[in-house]
């Protein structure tokens, strides 16, 4: 099969991998004594009245929105994951102050943090964000009369954390585009990804799946391209097995390279390997050097609807079981994995998932995960999944997310669990 550049084009503007876009910890008793200098900001114009901004703990900053006709209900927003070395700031992120703005015009007050670190922060997150509620509580001189989490990506995992520990103290969560099936579950996603990659275009990328050298570019669009076209029948193997089934949207047929299905499958593969290569290292440094990927005993397999024959790829399946690398986790390391977090599907609240039906970044299959850990927790009243027909991550417009989060609120009012 000949794959021209050209054709493949147009990937890159489909292709919306935001990403850059955790056990909780209990609230600082005395939340004064470690909150730093604030600045207030009296807005003229907008929803909200009044913006408060400061700092609380070693470098984590934080904003409280106050609206000018507040409601009494409170929202803590829970971000998604950061590179490692960009700025810890308050920035725009998955859209989110276009929802705040609209979420601020309802009545909401609404607070949120940087946390202190970037990466797979998921610990410090889960810290900082129920550390909100003090802050929160101190500006509005005492509790909202509801609390609500609202989260995007990595942020949902730190939400829906705070959910299983400290349920009794938020009152419902909206989780999008989220890693709520687990930080093991998506990582061991990637470098089964790039593992595979690394089969059939050995040296293409630096390091393993392990570790980078530091200074390395992540890899582009244009590199996963080209390697495609060097080798298309690696795309659709990849694609068709079990252990990385690349979404994509089913517009054309997917073998045409000028389809939208085809595009999407090679953005979905660039979507993995650049996550991989993103947070690699970042892993490596919070196990403590130690292996975060396991495939030692795997046996990579044909999922139920390959994209060629059985007879076509199956020897393909062969070679990657006898060339790709093989790597064993460390005992500690898969315990922080773990820890850090999976779902164990307690839930004591409404929780109202939103995912993109064809997430590149964080895969729809979250869902299944979350949904299956809450099935044997017993707890399917208080879950209610929605996917969102759109190729990309977090690529959900603004007044979508807003209003499945008014349709949260309705729940939480009247008890009354909405179609899904």
């Amino acid at each position: 099969m000949r794959i021209r550049h050209q054709s493949l084009a147009s990937a890159a503007v489909i292709v919306a991998l935001a990403c850059t876009d955790s056990t909780g910890v209990a609230p600082i008793s005395n939340m004064s004594a470690t909150l730093g200098k604030q600045t207030v900001t009296l807005p003229a114009t907008g929803p909200f009245a009044r913006i408060v901004e400061g700092e609380i703990g070693p470098g984590a900053l934080y904003a409280l929105y106050i609206p000018t006709s507040w409601n009494g209900d409170a929202i803590f927003y829970s971000h998604g994951v950061r590179d490692v070395d960009s700025p810890v700031d308050l920035r725009d992120q998955n859209g989110f102050f276009a929802v705040r703005d609209l979420l601020g015009a309802q009545g909401f007050a609404i607070a949120y943090s940087s946390w202190s670190d970037n990466g797979i922060a998921m610990k410090d997150g889960a810290q900082r964000v129920h550390q909100l509620r003090g802050i929160l509580a101190g500006e509005l001189k005492g509790q909202p009369k509801r609390s609500f989490l609202l989260a995007h990506s990595l942020g949902s995992g730190v939400a829906l954390d705070l959910v299983q520990t400290y349920g009794k103290q938020y009152d419902g969560a909206l989780l999008m585009c989220g890693l709520v099936g687990g930080t093991l579950l998506e990582t061991q996603y990637a470098a089964h990804m790039r593992a595979l990659f690394d089969a059939f275009f050995p040296g293409t990328i630096p390091g393993d799946v392990i570790s980078v050298p530091p200074g390395t570019p992540v890899i582009t669009l244009p590199q996963v391209i080209a390697a495609v076209q060097s080798n298309p029948l690696a795309l659709f193997t990849i694609a068709s097995l079990t252990q990385t089934p690349l979404p994509y949207v089913p517009m054309g047929n997917p073998l045409d390279p000028s389809s939208t299905a085809f595009q999407t499958l090679v953005g979905s593969l660039y979507g993995g390997l650049q996550y991989q290569m993103r947070f690699a290292n970042n892993l490596l440094d919070l196990t403590h050097g130690h292996s975060t990927f396991d495939n030692s005993t795997t046996t990579y397999s044909l999922g139920a609807t390959p994209f060629l024959p059985p007879a076509v790829l199956q020897p393909l399946v062969n070679f990657l079981n006898a060339a790709v690398k093989r790597y064993s986790m460390d005992p500690a390391s898969m315990n922080f994995m773990q820890h850090y977090f999976t779902p164990n599907g307690n839930l004591q609240i409404p929780v109202l998932t939103l995912h993109n039906t064809w997430d590149p970044g964080v895969p729809a299959f979250h869902e299944t995960a979350l949904l299956q850990a809450v099935t044997t927790a017993g707890t399917n009243q208080y879950l209610l999944q929605r996917l969102y027909p759109a190729y990309g991550h977090c690529a959900i417009p603004a007044n979508v997310q807003a209003q499945n989060f008014l349709d949260l609120v309705t729940w939480v009012t009247t008890k009354i669990k909405p179609a899904s």
